[in-house]
């Protein structure tokens, strides 16, 4: 009676699993736009990984490796998106940064500066972060300053919520939804392909 007891408990659980891991693939599709940033891996790959994230999000600084390993892996175009949550006092200025240093073509270096130092994302330190790049500072600072790309974020907002995105970070793999970094799904996906 015990091991019936077990076994039965097993298939449950197994079962609950099952339904936790499917149900966090959307099953309804999203014709994703690509953004503006440029893009990782192989641009001509029939498989895009659209992720929406924000540089001050824990959880998105954890993706950053199974991203490296996803480009390492599979034959894949990977492209960010913004999508600075309220909670995070600088994100969204720092979104705007990063933006400015794609005007430099330097938009992944800065980009990985600022999730290496996510606690300090502020203003001035925004700036130092350019300028230790060797990015143009005053090009830079002038681009920040005038919040040049705060309608371009807004519009990652925009484009994120249209498609259901509720947080950080959200895959997109070839138009199917994956919320939050799991790499097993992501693979499966992209292997299912």
């Amino acid at each position: 009676m015990k091991n019936k007891f077990i076994f039965i408990m097993g298939i449950l659980i197994i079962i609950l699993l099952g339904i936790m891991i499917y149900s966090v693939i959307e099953k309804e599709t999203y014709n994703i736009d690509k953004g503006i940033n440029p893009p990782r891996g192989n641009i001509d790959s029939d498989i895009i990984v659209i992720e929406f994230s924000d540089f001050q999000c824990p959880a998105c600084k954890g993706a950053e490796p199974i991203i490296k390993e996803i480009l390492e892996d599979y034959d894949v175009v990977f492209y960010y998106r913004n999508f600075p949550l309220p909670m995070h006092k600088d994100s969204f200025i720092a979104a705007e940064a990063a933006e400015c240093a794609n005007e430099q073509n330097r938009f992944w270096e800065y980009h990985d500066v600022l999730f290496e130092n996510q606690d300090k994302l502020d203003k001035g330190n925004l700036k130092l972060y350019a300028q230790e790049l060797g990015l143009n500072a005053e090009q830079f600072n002038d681009c920040l300053d005038s919040e040049k790309y705060k309608p371009e974020i807004t519009k990652d907002i925009r484009d994120g919520k249209a498609s259901n995105v509720r947080g950080t970070p959200t895959f997109f793999v070839n138009e199917k939804k994956v919320v939050g970094a799991n790499e097993v799904l992501i693979r499966q996906i992209i292997e299912d392909i």
